[in-house]
């Protein structure tokens, strides 16, 4: 017997997208006196590399996309191939009640990666969002903003790492999980196989993703503190 594929995905990334908005909204309320910034010299000097490598991230999400759409079509096709593959396999089945549940099974690993490949999409979304918000208080240079150029600086690596997060997610909501049946008496086996690859490559994507969340914390504190975090600071281990 086939038992019905289900995987429990933590909820982490929403709790931790919640905090960031937190942060944003709290900005106003915990804002300092400034404290001494970068001299206007630094500034000067740091202002076209962090404008580049603006201009870079965007330029890149831009061919991301661009491959993106030109994979569709053959990737369509694969997919329309393999699941022809699979109902002709279905069909010679002796047992036809055993059928039905592999049926429903690869059914639901397809439908599993589409759900969580669109509630990752939604949080970095939120992210660029809370970015964008970010962002427009440095460029109204806010008291609360210590040192406008060092939190530029920290937003474009922020957006880099949402963008490499997107490629990752649009790639994976591309994969296709419909079962290899090698026989009927090892249909079990081959479940459990393609079960075992969707978690695998879900938990994968779901590292950059969590990456790209915790550069958007980054960028927070290095507004708030003027000082670039360090990578990895308080990088909200599983």
């Amino acid at each position: 017997m086939v038992a019905t594929v289900k995987l429990n995905i933590p909820k982490t990334i929403s709790i931790l997208i919640t905090i960031i908005l937190a942060a944003i909204i709290a900005y106003p309320a915990i804002a300092q006196e400034a404290s001494t910034s970068t001299a206007p010299a630094k500034k000067e000097q740091l202002r076209p590399a962090a404008e580049a490598r603006k201009a870079n991230i965007q330029q890149a999400a831009e061919v991301k996309k661009e491959n993106i759409q030109n994979r569709i079509g053959p990737v369509k096709a694969k997919i329309a191939s393999r699941e022809a593959n699979f109902k002709n396999k279905l069909l010679i089945f002796k047992d036809k009640r055993k059928a039905e549940i592999v049926d429903r099974v690869n059914t639901n690993l397809n439908k599993v990666n589409q759900n969580q490949t669109a509630q990752m999409k939604r949080h970095l979304g939120l992210m660029t969002t809370l970015l964008d918000k970010l962002e427009a208080r440095v460029n109204k240079k806010s008291a609360d903003i210590k040192d406008p150029q060092v939190a530029k600086n920290s937003i474009a690596d922020a957006r880099s790492k949402i963008a490499s997060a997107l490629a990752a997610v649009n790639a994976q909501a591309e994969k296709d999980y419909t079962l290899q049946i090698t026989s009927e008496p090892k249909v079990k086996a081959d479940a459990q196989t393609a079960r075992t690859q969707l978690r695998t490559d879900l938990i994968s994507v779901r590292k950059q993703v969590i990456d790209a969340k915790q550069a958007v914390a980054n960028a927070i504190r290095t507004a708030k503190s003027g000082v670039m975090v360090k990578e990895g600071t308080n990088s909200g281990k599983q």
